[in-house]
C-alpha cells in the first residue's frame, strides 16, 4: 500500500497534469454552454432562447409524453402547426419547437436541411408508413414520444470529451515506467524491501486507478450537466432519434432504446479507457524517456483511426476506379 500511494502521488501531483485536468474541464463546460445557448423554441409566434427554450420544449412535450400514435401526432399539428418561415443562415433551421420539428422531420412531407434545402410540411403520414414507425417495428418496440434532445446533445459531445480524457490519461500514465529509465533510478526498483515485482505491480495499479478515476469523474460530470438542464426523459425512445447515422438505421445496434444504447456507449468507453491505459503502460516500459513514451503512446492511440480512414479511402478509390474504368465506358457504348 505504501508503494501504491507513492506511485499514485507521483502520477497525480504534477502541475502539468493539474493544468491538463483544468483544460479538459474548461472545454467540457465551454461546449456545454455553447450547446445550451444555441437552443431556440418558437411557440405561437413567441421565440425563446437558451435555457428558456429548453424549459419550454420540455414543458410542452410533457403533455404528449408516452406512446406515440397517429391521433397524438394530429393533436400536435393542430395545436402547434408545422415550422414556418425561412432559415436565416446556412446552419439555421425553420423556426419551431421540439414537437412540431419532430413531426416535420419524421412524420410529414417536409424537411429542413438548412437555408438552401428545406420544404415546409403540408401533411403528415400514418406512423406505420414512415421510416420511424418501421424502425420501431423492426426493433420490437412500441412508438414512444418524450423529450429526447438532451441525449442527442449528450452523445454529440461525448466523443469530444472522451478524446480529451484519453489524451489526459495518455500523458499522465506515460511516465509510469519511462521516468525511472530517464532519471536513472530504474536500478532502485531492485533495492526496495518489497522487491521489484511489488513495485511494478504498484505502478500498474496506480496507473489504472488514476485512469479509471479520470474516466469516472468526467463521465459523471458530463452526465450531471446534461441531465440537470435537459432532464433524463427519452430513454425509452428508439436510438435512431438521437444518433445521427444517416443511412444506417437498419443496423441492429440502432434498433434498441436510447437507454440501452447509452449503456453500451458508456461501457465501451470504459473498456477503451482500460485498453488505453494498458497500451500506455506497455509503451512506457519500453521507452527510455518520458517524451518517447508520450509520442509512442500517442501513435498507438491514433493508429487505428488513421488505418480506418486509409481503408475507407482505399475502398472509395477502388469503387471509383471500377465505376469509371475505360472498359466500363466501352461496354456502356457497345450496349
Amino acid at each position: 500500500m505504501r508503494l501504491y500511494k507513492m506511485e499514485l502521488c507521483k502520477l497525480c501531483c504534477r502541475k502539468s497534469v493539474a493544468a491538463g485536468f483544468l483544460i479538459v474541464l474548461f472545454l467540457e463546460i465551454f461546449f456545454f454552454y455553447h450547446t445550451v445557448i444555441s437552443q431556440s423554441c418558437t411557440i405561437n409566434g413567441i421565440t425563446y432562447y437558451a435555457l428558456d427554450a429548453v424549459r419550454m420544449d420540455r414543458q410542452i412535450t410533457e403533455e404528449f409524453r408516452g406512446e406515440l400514435t397517429d391521433e397524438k401526432v394530429s393533436r400536435i399539428v393542430e395545436k402547434y402547426g408545422f415550422p414556418q418561415g425561412i432559415p436565416k443562415g446556412e446552419y439555421d433551421r425553420l423556426p419551431g419547437n421540439f414537437l412540431n420539428t419532430f413531426v416535420m422531420n419524421y412524420l410529414s412531407d417536409g424537411y429542413d436541411n438548412g437555408s438552401d434545402d428545406y420544404r415546409i410540411a403540408a401533411k403528415t403520414f400514418p406512423l406505420a408508413e414512415t421510416a420511424l414507425g418501421q424502425s420501431y417495428t423492426a426493433a420490437g418496440m412500441k412508438p414512444y414520444l418524450a423529450y429526447y434532445y438532451g441525449w442527442t446533445a449528450f452523445l454529440d459531445e461525448f466523443g469530444l470529451l472522451m478524446l480529451g480524457v484519453s489524451m489526459l490519461i495518455l500523458y499522465t500514465v506515460s511516465i509510469v515506467f519511462s521516468e525511472e529509465e530517464q532519471d536513472g533510478t530504474k536500478a532502485l526498483l531492485f533495492t526496495t524491501k518489497e522487491g521489484p515485482a511489488a513495485d511494478a505491480l504498484s505502478k500498474i495499479a496506480a496507473a489504472f486507478a488514476i485512469s479509471l478515476l479520470l474516466w469516472f469523474f468526467f463521465v459523471t460530470f458530463h452526465l450531471l450537466l446534461y441531465t440537470a438542464v435537459y432532464g433524463a426523459d427519452g430513454l425509452h425512445c428508439i436510438c435512431t432519434l438521437v444518433v445521427q447515422w444517416r443511412g444506417f438505421a437498419e443496423l441492429s445496434i440502432l434498433q434498441q432504446s436510447v437507454g440501452a444504447y447509452l449503456a453500451e456507449t458508456l461501457f465501451i468507453s470504459f473498456l477503451g479507457t482500460l485498453e488505453l491505459c494498458a497500451i500506455t503502460i506497455w509503451v512506457s516500459s519500453r521507452c527510455h524517456s518520458s517524451f518517447h513514451a508520450i509520442v509512442g503512446a500517442g501513435v498507438c492511440y491514433v493508429l487505428p483511426f488513421f488505418s480506418f480512414m486509409l481503408f475507407q479511402s482505399g475502398v472509395a478509390l477502388m469503387t471509383y476506379c471500377s465505376v469509371h474504368h475505360p472498359l466500363n465506358d466501352i461496354s456502356f457504348h457497345l450496349c
